[in-house]
């Protein structure tokens, strides 16, 4: 094989080519590489890998051939829930030594808003031309691969652990054993999610027509803090869940039970930043519209479910209406 240092010569007969996205901020990678095969077999094996009947081992994509032209090929991946979509272009050139060899330089791009990709641009390259040494899965043509040097995006990745995950069969295996906790309350609330929540519950007063925060404001206070909520499956989804049980405060006939539970959520914000809000301050402040919320069974109700999906977000409101449910039993 030749010597990998000597890629770098190969600039001039192929420079690094990427598709281009539509949105300005997107996740990407590139990479210059040498195969120990020729030009040919290189070609010929990423056709074969996305031509049908290969299965993409980072979770499933499908790729599309979109053009092959001297060298060239474009070719599009979308994700398995059909929700994102990635190009990319691999630009080959011939170097003969000793042996056959190819030079790789190859880019992908997303096609949509995206930054953390969690190595997925990387991958979709990296799995179109890895061998079986490192335990990918040739159709025509097995051969090694050496990297030469790749390049994501700020915060993407280039974690070749990442490019083949597990069987479906033990991913169940692992959702089986968490499936029966409530949402959230097995993962330790922190990080992305505390720290999403914690800017928009202090930021963004909600807006008792739709029951959620205004859009302008999350976007203008916690934008950063939102993408973190995006690329990560425990954030978005203690989001949804939060949000559909407000669908029982949108379904009743009377908007009063709404504007309760937005009052207690005003009064926290208003007298207890921060993020979980303290159970004494709540306590000491916010008991009064804690214990309008615990009377009236809607807002009761809404404030209970929304606590089974985002707990430190709503214990100190949950306790504040026991407490005034207590003190009103007492007397």
């Amino acid at each position: 094989m030749a010597p990998i240092s000597l890629l770098s010569l190969l600039g001039t007969a192929a420079a690094m080519k990427c598709p281009g996205s539509s949105s300005w901020i997107h996740a990407s990678a590139e990479v210059q590489a040498m195969a120990e095969a020729s030009c040919a077999d290189v070609s010929e094996e990423i056709k074969a890998r996305v031509s049908g009947g290969w299965k993409d081992p980072h979770n499933g994509g499908t790729y599309t051939l979109l053009d092959a032209d001297d060298g060239e090929l474009t070719l599009q991946r979308v994700t398995a829930n059909g929700k994102f979509t990635d190009k990319m272009i691999f630009t080959l050139s011939s170097f003969h030594a000793a042996r056959a060899s190819c030079g790789i330089h190859a880019c992908s791009e997303s096609q949509g808003f995206s930054v953390k990709d969690f190595s997925t641009n990387y991958c979709n390259l990296r799995n179109l031309y890895c061998g079986s040494t490192e335990g990918c899965v040739p159709v025509k043509h097995d051969f090694e691969t050496s990297e030469e040097e790749v390049t994501p995006s700020w915060f993407g990745g280039s974690d070749k652990d990442a490019c083949i995950v597990k069987s479906e069969a033990e991913t169940a295996l692992a959702t089986v054993s968490t499936v029966a906790t409530p949402m959230l309350r097995q993962v330790p609330v922190g990080g992305t999610v505390e720290d999403t929540l914690g800017c928009v519950s202090n930021n963004c007063p909600m807006d008792k027509a739709t029951l959620q925060p205004s859009a302008m404001c999350v976007l203008g206070n916690c934008t950063s803090n939102l993408a973190k909520c995006l690329f990560s499956s425990t954030c978005r989804s203690g989001v949804m869940c939060e949000l559909g049980c407000f669908d029982l405060l949108k379904a009743t006939d009377s908007k009063e039970d709404a504007d309760r539970f937005v009052n207690l959520m005003d009064c926290m914000r208003t007298h207890c930043p921060g993020y979980p809000p303290s159970k004494t301050c709540v306590a000491m402040h916010c008991v009064a519209e804690a214990g309008a919320c615990a009377f009236h069974s809607t807002c009761r109700s809404a404030l209970e479910c929304a606590d089974g999906c985002v707990p430190a977000k709503y214990a100190a409101a949950l306790a504040a209406a026991q407490q005034a449910t207590e003190v009103v039993t007492e007397v």
